[in-house]
């Protein structure tokens, strides 16, 4: 289904028969309130302009006081029973939309984003689709896809009320109905176009809030704060959001024009439509023997004509809105991950290192002409250290995402032990690779659980402490009153603490070891780490990775002269190959630019760099 042209792709009736299949398996007894708040709160109405006849009807009968009083008294009892019914009934309504949007929509929606592949999460167009994913599923039930639901429901209500309303005033003359049908349906086609202008700018919407969220993050972040003040950048983030600001403004007003116009509109075919009616009906009084309890009874059923053809607008207007954002969250989820989630190829031994094979792989981002990775054929052998090396933007980064099956050559293939990765089930793939990236990403939750991903009663506890003895974080851990326990990010949770530099690679590594995979791969993780702290911590890993496949990223050179092999890229080439003193005896660009980094940095008696 295609929503590349901002068209509904599912079709109303298709998005109404989603949402109700959803209600019925999610809490089939919240179907029954709509019908119960219909018919109660439809009683009410045609009570509540059937109850001035009586009165004037029975005042001017002469009916005895005590008559009155039983007639007025029993109608009034009844109707408050009905209103409390309708208003009870109408409040299980809402609170089932509040319920299902919460604990289903929102969660599947949040899973789906969770899941799905990681390129397409991070290209323009996944992420437009996941911007519109949020705004479908926002916290507003009066507007969301949700709204699908009291919308649906207040419209087949206002149905009914305009069809028993017009029985009344056929009794009348029926031109009264067709004159009120008319400007109403007029309106209805007006408020559906400005509808429809509306989810087609959707996706110039997601963009510009895409880049206003995206700027309101980073300048409330810790990490940015420093930057912003050292640098003065307050006065040209205030620019940027403002012009931010000024293009979603210029936006909204194009549609708030719109909606003045039917504004407008509705003013003029208000006079036209209820002043006409009033005037007909006073006629009739006036050249007929209609009496004044008629004239109130039809007078109200105009009205009330009027008012439910309003609410039918209305809710035509909101239902409009709703399915679309209903389409926008199915076309989410309809997303297809390109990666294999079905059964997979037979997955290589846990205990044995794995050995990778690069042929012909190729990669660019799409939308984009610059190849990244250009026909790259390397092979990395069972249980072999590699560093691959080279200057920013040369692709490093990028292979390690085609290697962890993040991203899908454009052409070429991976294999991993004579298999190609692609016919691997997804999820059991990654389930060989412990990869630590450059930003490390720490949850507002226990050290062990930021280690293990466990539940605290269901972690290994022996293997747990193993771990974090050989990554050397036993001591931190000890001055805690809650050992691996305590909860990390004070500044979310209770009684939290502050990890180091240091300690966060520790627990990096430490996390490495708990799972255990036969590939490793390391991003530049210790990129934010002095030299001396980083080429301790890459000893660490070189000691603790032993009969695994191991792949370092690191800017500095020397923290990867313990490798069997590096290789040198550059233009998503491999330019140079070869262990640390092959490539500098060879005189090339890796020696050239080691000697400029090696400058800045004392050698020790033993002749390495710190």
């Amino acid at each position: 289904m295609n929503n590349t042209n901002n068209k509904i792709s599912h079709g109303f009736f298709n998005n109404m028969k989603f949402m109700l299949w959803k209600q019925w398996n999610f809490e089939k007894k919240a179907l029954l309130f709509p019908i119960i708040y219909i018919i109660f709160d439809l009683i009410v109405s045609l009570i509540a302009i059937w109850l001035p006849k009586v009165v004037l009807d029975s005042i001017n009968r002469s009916v005895s006081p005590s008559a009155f009083i039983v007639t007025i008294g029993t109608i009034t009892i009844g109707l408050m029973v009905l209103k409390y019914f309708s208003h009870y009934s109408e409040q299980g309504v809402l609170k089932s939309t509040v319920k299902i949007l919460n604990m289903h929509f929102y969660i599947e929606k949040d899973w789906k984003i969770l899941d799905m592949d990681y390129a397409l999460s991070s290209s323009p167009a996944g992420k437009i689709k996941i911007e519109k994913g949020h705004n479908a599923t926002s916290r507003n039930i009066l507007v969301n896809m949700a709204s699908f639901y009291p919308n649906s429901t207040y419209l087949v209500k206002s149905l009914f009320g305009l069809i028993s309303f017009s029985a009344i005033i056929l009794l009348l003359h029926p031109i009264v109905i067709v004159i009120l049908l008319i400007s109403y349906l007029a309106d209805a086609y007006i408020s559906f176009l400005i509808q429809r202008m509306e989810h087609r700018i959707k996706d110039k919407r997601a963009t510009i809030d895409n880049k206003i969220y995206y700027m309101l993050q980073e300048i409330n972040s810790l990490a940015f704060a420093k930057d912003i003040r050292v640098y003065q950048m307050k006065n040209w983030i205030n620019r940027t959001v403002h012009s931010y600001m000024g293009e979603k403004e210029h936006l909204e007003n194009k549609v708030q024009t719109k909606h003045l116009m039917q504004g407008l509109f509705e003013v003029l075919l208000f006079l036209i439509r209820n002043g006409g009616g009033y005037i007909f009906l006073i006629w009739k009084m006036l050249t007929t023997d209609m009496t004044i309890g008629d004239f109130i009874l039809f007078f109200g059923a105009i009205t009330g004509f009027a008012q439910w053809l309003e609410e039918i607008v209305e809710r035509f207007k909101n239902l409009t809105n709703a399915n679309f954002s209903v389409d926008d969250y199915r076309y989410l989820l309809d997303t297809k991950d390109k990666f294999n989630r079905e059964n997979g190829a037979s997955l290589p031994a846990y205990d044995q290192p794995v050995e990778l094979v690069l042929e012909n792989v190729s990669f660019s981002y799409e939308g984009s002409d610059q190849v990244i990775i250009d026909k790259m054929n390397l092979k990395i052998h069972a249980g072999e250290k590699l560093a691959i090396v080279g200057a920013n933007g040369a692709g490093k980064t990028t292979l390690i995402k085609l290697i962890c099956g993040l991203l899908q050559p454009v052409s070429g293939r991976i294999l991993m032990n004579g298999t190609d990765i692609t016919e691997y089930n997804r999820d059991e793939y990654y389930s060989l690779i412990t990869a630590v990236f450059q930003n490390v990403s720490l949850l507002p939750m226990s050290i062990a659980q930021n280690i293990t991903f466990c539940q605290e009663s269901e972690f290994d506890e022996e293997k747990l402490s193993n771990v974090i003895r050989q990554a050397g974080l036993s001591e931190k851990i000890e001055q805690l009153p809650n050992g691996y326990h305590t909860n990390l990010l004070p500044n979310i949770t209770e009684n939290g603490v502050h990890l180091s530099g240091g300690e966060v690679q520790k627990l990096m590594l430490s996390r490495a070891l708990y799972k255990d995979a036969p590939l490793i791969i390391l991003d530049e993780p210790t990129a934010a780490l002095d030299p001396i702290a980083e080429d301790l911590m890459y000893q660490k890993y070189n000691e603790l990775t032993k009969n695994k496949t191991s792949i370092f990223i690191s800017h500095r050179l020397s923290s990867t002269r313990f490798c069997d092999r590096i290789i040198y890229i550059e233009n998503g080439n491999i330019c140079e190959t070869g262990s640390h003193d092959e490539l500098m005896a060879r005189g090339g660009i890796y020696k050239e630019i080691f000697d400029v980094q090696s400058y800045y940095y004392k050698e020790n008696s033993g002749g390495s760099l710190i």
